[in-house]
């Protein structure tokens, strides 16, 4: 028996795939193979199944899809016989499954292992274990599946496939494939425009394939880009790059391929990212820590608002999910939905109407401290606070807080993971998780957003 989750959630049998049928069932499933190994409590599974709060029936409703998926999982079960796969302990349930048997695991062991043979220059191991683990992927992963936690790790999954992406490119440029990955670079490009990596590895691939031309043309594009829309210069290694192809660096050969490669993704039960010295996580980070990138980070500033693709859809109970670049000394409206341009400008001066669609800045260069700021409500005479909250805490968190009263946060004082809630100008309650710290003060501040419903 297997359990696919790069892709809908599926349960495989002798190489028969069965799909859960009931969506709250696909949910307990989710969350236990999220979990997998860990103990799962009855609260915690009723959470995610219920993220509006459990039903008077929730216990018997949950006995009932358990039952269900044990003889999914164990047919050959007799019926006194005890669960081996799903077991109850004292508290909760327990998902026992080996990694081979759930394709996620064996997934980021083939990634790993694909690493440690391009770091080792065997470059044609490296790109048929690479190869292969992205052949195992059959869609969006836990494509069917609802429920926060799947949607959480399934944009974890993403990033992994992600970095091994780049990775499998990395071994292929080392192979002199060049003019192959050309193509597959451009989409990339287009899809992750904030990410530097496919940036650098289509510039490498083009003056390769004797386009140094639209090699440059790729790397100013890319700056055009960024500074328009961020603010910031690329990196020291694009910028590195561009140097070496306007010269005709002849060491910038095949053996150039193989470079500093950024640390494997960490996995976790949890796909938000968390500070450091919790159970590390988004986000390498953590997430960002280890993977050090974002899969979407957007301006979602007025005026020019281009909001990037959300990590999934968002699910029962969730207006939008989405990323944000917090700049200092600009307002954000957090009420659009993910993906919709919105024709609001940007303004900080209480005497603009477009003022009181604002929910969320930055303090200016001025401050003294480097802060996370509400809007002054002026129809209301109250002050948007921004309440801190335990990080890992779910989104829902925000609805027992105050609506009222004063407060900024501080970024001294936080830490990737961090979280705070903030009341929007719709009524709307808006989970902030901090991504990664800003290098320096006054610089941009990766935000990931969940905006709850009414």
């Amino acid at each position: 028996m297997e359990i696919l989750v790069l892709g809908p959630l599926t349960v495989r049998h002798g190489g028969r795939d069965v799909v859960v049928r009931a969506a709250k069932a696909r949910a307990v499933l989710a969350y236990l193979v999220v979990h997998c190994g860990q103990l799962v409590s009855f609260d915690a599974l009723g959470a995610e199944v219920w993220p509006d709060g459990p039903p008077v029936s929730a216990t018997n409703t949950l006995q009932t899809y358990v039952s269900q998926l044990r003889r999914l999982l164990e047919p050959e079960r007799g019926p006194g016989d005890k669960p081996r796969v799903l077991r109850s302990v004292p508290g909760g349930y327990v998902l026992d499954l080996p990694p081979d048997q759930l394709d996620s695991r064996r997934f980021e062991e083939a990634v790993r292992r694909g690493r440690a043979a391009l770091e080792a220059a065997e470059y044609d191991k490296a790109a048929d274990l690479l190869h292969a683990a992205l052949g195992w992927w059959r869609g969006a992963a836990y494509g069917n599946a609802p429920g926060d936690s799947a949607r959480r790790e399934a944009a974890r999954l993403e990033q992994c496939r992600l970095v091994a992406t780049e990775l499998r490119i990395d071994a292929d440029l080392a192979l002199g494939r060049h003019a192959e990955v050309v193509g597959e670079l451009e989409g990339l490009v287009l899809t992750n425009p904030w990410r530097e990596e496919p940036v650098a590895q289509l510039m490498l691939a083009l003056y390769r394939s004797g386009r140094q031309a639209d090699a440059l043309g790729v790397y100013r594009a890319a700056r055009a880009r960024l500074v328009a829309e961020l603010g910031v210069e690329p990196g020291p290694k694009l910028h590195r790059l561009e140097q070496r192809i306007l010269r005709q660096d002849p060491d910038l050969g095949i053996d150039d391929a193989r470079r500093a490669l950024p640390p494997p993704p960490v996995a976790r039960s949890r796909a938000r990212p968390t500070a450091p010295s919790r159970a590390a996580r988004r986000p390498g980070r953590g997430r960002i820590a280890a993977v050090a990138v974002l899969a979407v980070m957007v301006v979602a500033g007025l005026g020019a608002r281009d909001r990037g693709t959300p990590h999934a859809p968002p699910a029962d109970g969730i207006f939008a999910e989405f990323d944000v670049a917090v700049r200092p000394g600009i307002g954000y409206d957090l009420d659009i939905p993910a993906g919709q341009p919105s024709d609001w400008h940007a303004t900080n001066d209480p005497r603009s109407p477009d003022y009181h669609h604002l929910d969320l800045y930055r303090t200016s260069p001025d401050a003294p401290h480097d802060q996370i700021s509400g809007v002054d409500l002026t129809e209301t005479n109250a002050f948007n606070a921004v309440h801190a909250v335990n990080p890992g805490d779910p989104p829902q968190v925000c609805r027992g807080l105050s609506r009222k009263g004063g407060g900024n946060v501080r970024l001294a004082g936080l830490a990737p993971g961090a979280e705070m809630c903030l009341r929007t100008h719709a009524g709307r309650w808006a989970l902030l998780t901090v991504i990664r710290m800003p290098e320096r003060r006054q610089s941009v501040l990766p935000l990931h957003v969940t905006v709850l419903n009414d």
